[in-house]
């Protein structure tokens, strides 16, 4: 197996997944005419839908092998499981064939892939909601992902990736964990919970919740506040952010935003690289933009700021002075 070099750019784990998706199918004996016409303009979309399948293929009798392996019945489990537990144990087993190793990234759950390993996960510019329980409901944000598990009668959720927003309505019990901390909302609570590189970020709209943190220290956080933490600390309680949930209509609000973090956050929902050249990160930004449509608000931008946008091929788009 030929490993990962400085000079061959890494895959985006959502896109990575897709391919994985696309050759299982059409390689187990369950693909139609159709489908095989769907997964080339899926590889004709973009260069790294292309480089994820070529990536892939060049594994070879490995990858081969891993997916005529399965059964009819068990590629079809994989490829219709896209919300359940079963979907992690098949593709368990096809890292367990060597599958996702000659991918060159190994397989670490909840870190490099965590989205092939979690009972509910979004791609790139996808959210998407679901009703776990009676009065237990959930939103998750572009590259999320998170288990779901009932422990002693109590649901129990993971949030290895990405932002969720939690509904929870009377009669429901549940509880989150991040790499940080363990939330437990009060009922009739709504709040917004994001894994991040600083730490986790907990924002309360609604009702209340109790987070535990570091050594078992314990906080309640209440409506309209919201807080961070790490593994060891807890940062300052501030208010609420302005559109802490303006995600979830497809927004992204800004106040005095400086457009490096702004433009952050849109390549959150964009396929392919979006980068800002670093003589303007610190020009700040207001107003309102579309993460539905990310490309858009890249030339809104150009209006209000002197930049301009360069492109290469519609996949690699860089914000430049103008």
């Amino acid at each position: 197996m030929k490993p990962l070099t400085a000079h061959e750019p890494c895959l985006d784990p959502q896109i990575l997944e897709q391919a994985m998706l696309w050759m299982v199918r059409l390689q187990s004996g369950v693909s139609s005419d159709v489908e095989q016409l769907a997964c080339q303009r899926w590889r004709q979309e973009s260069a790294a839908h292309e480089l994820a399948w070529q990536r892939l293929t060049g594994i070879s009798q490995g990858l081969r092998e891993g997916t005529r392996g399965l059964s009819a019945a068990g590629a079809r489990s994989l490829l219709e499981a896209r919300s359940l537990p079963s979907r992690r144990a098949v593709l368990k087993s096809l890292a367990a064939g060597g599958v996702l190793i000659a991918t060159g990234y190994g397989v670490q759950q909840r870190t490099v892939l965590p989205t092939l390993f979690s009972d509910y996960g979004t791609a790139t510019g996808e959210r998407r909601h679901w009703s776990l329980a009676s009065g237990l409901a959930l939103q998750l944000d572009t590259r999320s992902a998170l288990d779901s598990d009932v422990v002693a009668g109590d649901r129990v959720l993971t949030l290895n990736r990405g932002r969720v927003l939690l509904e929870v309505e009377q009669g429901a019990s549940v509880s989150l964990r991040t790499a940080d901390a363990r939330v437990r909302p009060a009922t009739l609570s709504r709040l917004v919970v994001s894994q991040q590189s600083t730490g986790t970020l907990v924002q309360v709209l609604k009702g209340a919740a109790q987070v535990e943190h570091g050594q078992g220290a314990r906080v309640t956080l209440e409506a309209s506040w919201q807080q961070r933490y790490s593994s060891s600390r807890a940062g300052p309680l501030v208010p609420l952010a302005v559109g802490a949930e303006a995600w979830t209509q497809g927004l992204l609000v800004a106040q005095r935003m400086p457009l490096g973090e702004l433009l952050a956050e849109l390549d959150r929902y964009r396929p392919g690289v979006l980068r800002c050249d670093p003589r303007i990160t610190g020009l700040q930004v207001s107003g309102s933009f579309s993460i539905d449509q990310p490309d858009a608000s890249l030339e809104l931008i150009t209006q209000v700021l002197p930049v301009r946008v360069q492109r290469v091929l519609g996949y690699w788009a860089s914000v430049v002075p103008a």
